[in-house]
């Protein structure tokens, strides 16, 4: 069958029922008077008939304008526009035909005056709209939404200070959808008179604002790193065009209220994503040594030289695998002999293939991690956040750094070089032992080639590694074999 003629048999399907019930209708009057009439020979039951015809005859035309309206212009105002007619439109416009089909009957069937029934009309529309006045008040609120269009189904609207998804519109009211999968239903006179957000148009980003309190002791610059580093860390969030920005809204007795806004792709993912930015916020003040101050209390931090607590230094240094046997009075040792410094975004901190020894603590801020491959082509294969130790290869052996470190951000970061290093291996020189033995571990886990033909072997490699790293341990630091 060919496409014209599957179309064909559709409307067919679709009108075929009113249009057979108005000829059938049409050719009944018609030979009323021929075959019928004299059949019943009581006028008022001849009338009754032939009215009951006129009125059916009537409804099957309203019907089939209604049809050819669902079948031919909703479908083809949806196809112009680019979006579905709303419901609330298509039923009025049913309503309208049931209507104007109504009072065309009551004149031409029933010999009503058009003015009487005006009048009629007048009088019972002014009773029964003072009852249902409100009803009212929101169908024609619906009727200008639809006219309008401020949003469409499916937008992420926020009216009555309740925030959901647009999900179905009549002529009465608005169906949300909350992210908690609660549904709401607000009156179309409510949205008409209220004024709402629509976080859908023009585009689905829309910027979400966080207030943050922190001590008076935390510098301008300071604050930025910390809020601006806490949504630059989400990778989803960093590659939008639109960059974040913090301004201090005010004091109290807190502290300085900082305000960060920051862009959000959808408004149904924004609790997942202000949970990780608040995570990443208190991650980073917990790495700075810094705490959210509370108004039931006065806190003063007392900071070293370096502009945190040596407590916060060793905490990071017990994090790394490296210094993760090391006891408190080791890691202390060298977090007394750390230096402080700020690095400025777009200034490397290391460069591949240039010889260390030292390493560091980001403290504040958001480091990018790139690596020349063979071809020469430089490549970012990674980023580090506030907490993270880099450089124990070149602090413990000298040797080069294996990546370009750049700052994302202005960040603050803290050093220990290798004459901090060296006063603890000369009071505990059996540290480089276990140093060496993790360092072997951490490097044959990142190597490529760790395959061991059987479990022996790989003790064997294991073990020669590690002597073969205390070797350079020894040697770097002028150590007795």
């Amino acid at each position: 069958m060919s496409a014209a003629g599957m179309v064909l048999g559709r409307l067919s399907w679709r009108l075929g029922p009113p249009m057979v019930l108005i000829g059938v209708l049409a050719m009944a009057h018609l030979r009323w008077d021929s075959w019928l009439a004299n059949a019943i020979s009581s006028v008022v039951v001849r009338d009754s008939v032939s009215n009951l015809l006129e009125i059916l005859r009537w409804a099957a035309a309203a019907w089939l304008l209604n049809r050819l309206a669902s079948v031919f212009l909703w479908p083809l105002v949806a196809r112009r526009s680019g979006s579905p007619v709303p419901k609330m439109a298509a039923d009025l416009v049913a309503l309208l035909v049931w209507l104007g089909t109504g009072l065309t009957m009551a004149v031409v069937v029933f010999d009503q005056s058009p003015t009487a029934l005006l009048a009629t009309s007048t009088v019972a529309l002014g009773v029964v709209g003072f009852a249902v006045r409100e009803l009212i008040s929101d169908f024609f609120a619906g009727i200008s939404l639809s006219i309008e269009r401020p949003f469409a189904i499916g937008d992420w609207i926020e009216v009555d200070r309740v925030s959901g998804k647009v999900v179905d519109m009549t002529w009465r009211a608005v169906r949300l959808m909350t992210t908690d999968d609660v549904t709401i239903i607000v009156p179309n006179g409510n949205i008409a008179a209220e004024t709402f957000r629509n976080y859908s148009r023009p585009d689905n980003w829309f910027r979400d604002e966080l207030k943050v309190p922190l001590p008076f002791e935390v510098t301008t610059h300071q604050g930025s790193r910390i809020l601006l580093s806490a949504v630059t860390q989400i990778p989803e969030l960093a590659a939008f065009h639109k960059k974040p920005s913090v301004s201090i809204d005010g004091y109290d007795e807190r502290g300085v209220i900082w305000r960060l806004l920051y862009w959000v792709p959808d408004f149904g993912r924004l609790s997942p994503i202000r949970f990780a930015v608040h995570a990443n916020i208190l991650r980073n003040l917990h790495m700075s040594g810094l705490r959210v101050p509370v108004p039931i209390e006065e806190i003063r931090v007392m900071r070293t030289p370096l502009g945190v607590e040596v407590s916060s230094i060793q905490r990071m240094l017990k994090s790394s695998p490296v210094f993760s046997a090391l006891d408190d009075d080791d890691l202390a040792i060298l977090a007394e002999g750390a230096t402080q410094r700020v690095a400025p975004m777009g200034k490397p901190i290391l460069h591949q293939g240039e010889p260390g020894s030292s390493l560091f603590l980001l403290n504040e801020g958001l480091l990018a991690v790139s690596v020349t491959g063979a071809d020469g082509v430089m490549a970012q294969v990674g980023q580090i956040a506030p907490g993270h130790v880099f450089g124990e290869m070149s602090l413990l052996t000298g040797a080069p750094r294996g990546a370009t470190v750049v700052p994302a951000l202005d960040c603050l970061i803290t050093e220990i070089g290798k004459d901090c290093m060296a006063q603890l291996l000369d009071s505990r020189p059996q540290l480089a032992e276990s140093l060496s033995r993790i360092l072997a571990e951490r490097q044959g886990q990142n190597s490529a080639r760790m395959v061991a033909e059987n479990a022996e072997a790989g003790a064997g490699d294991d073990l020669g590694a590690a002597r073969a790293m205390l070797g350079r341990i020894r040697s770097f630091f002028n150590m007795p074999g």
